[in-house]
């Protein structure tokens, strides 16, 4: 087995436990914003759609402006992606 090959399969799951880690992280974000707002204004679990994120990170700021989960959310995402690219690189999809 070379060592792309290697690297390429331990970056696919680091892709998927980074994209899992994001998806909880996001779930605690929602959990916090949701104790904060009335009921009839809060955020459903199921149905998750752009606007819908961006209207989740706006409470989440004005709410929590110290809250560093936005923060690790958007960290995990972009560990998530780079991994993917990793992966890509070390099964050889990226060879010209």
């Amino acid at each position: 087995m070379s060592t792309r090959l290697i690297v390429g399969t331990i970056a696919l799951a680091c892709f998927s436990i980074f994209g899992l880690v994001a998806s909880l992280t996001n779930l605690q974000m929602l959990d916090q914003v949701n104790d904060m707002l009335p009921r009839n204004e809060q955020f459903a679990t199921l149905g998750w759609y752009f606007s819908k994120y961006q209207r989740l990170n706006r409470e989440y700021k004005r709410l929590y402006p110290g809250g560093r989960l936005l923060l690790k959310v958007r960290v995990l995402i972009v560990l998530m992606f780079a991994c993917l690219f990793l992966s890509a690189w070390g099964f050889g999809i990226l060879r010209p």
